[in-house]
């Protein structure tokens, strides 16, 4: 079975997507992955989630990924401008980490990565979002 979560760093919250991806404004990682029915559990709206030991191990492989990123994130969060190649650079680094990350857990069989939303490649000064309109 696959099952696929997203990861939103801004807000450092992970949520089960499968098997719907919904369009997003913020920017987010889905990560697809194989797993065994003994590995899933299904919420009381009958929606898969990760058995409860696989998600103790999807939670610490998260939470490496959130701290290992931090200086990334907090470019996203405050909108600073980067050249486009510093913007591909980071994102290379934060998909990086993403995959090494969980190869350290066995139990999680990582399928697929997809950047989703609005991940900036090319900003002017111009183009910087106002949050105050």
């Amino acid at each position: 079975m696959k099952l696929t979560i997203s990861l939103d760093i801004l807000e450092e919250a992970f949520y089960y997507v499968s098997p719907v991806k919904p369009v997003s404004t913020v920017p987010l990682i889905y990560t697809t992955f194989s797993a065994e029915k003994a590995e899933i559990a299904y919420t009381t709206d009958n929606e898969a989630k990760f058995a409860r030991k696989i998600e103790r191990s999807f939670k610490a492989a998260f939470h490496a990924i959130v701290q290992a990123n931090q200086e990334y994130r907090k470019i996203l969060d405050q909108d600073t401008l980067l050249s486009p190649q510093e913007q591909l650079t980071m994102q290379r680094k934060l998909i990086d980490s993403i995959v090494t990350t969980i190869k350290k857990y066995p139990e999680l069989t990582l399928i697929r990565v997809e950047l989703a939303g609005s991940w900036p490649v090319y900003q002017t000064a111009a183009g910087h979002l106002d949050l105050a309109d």
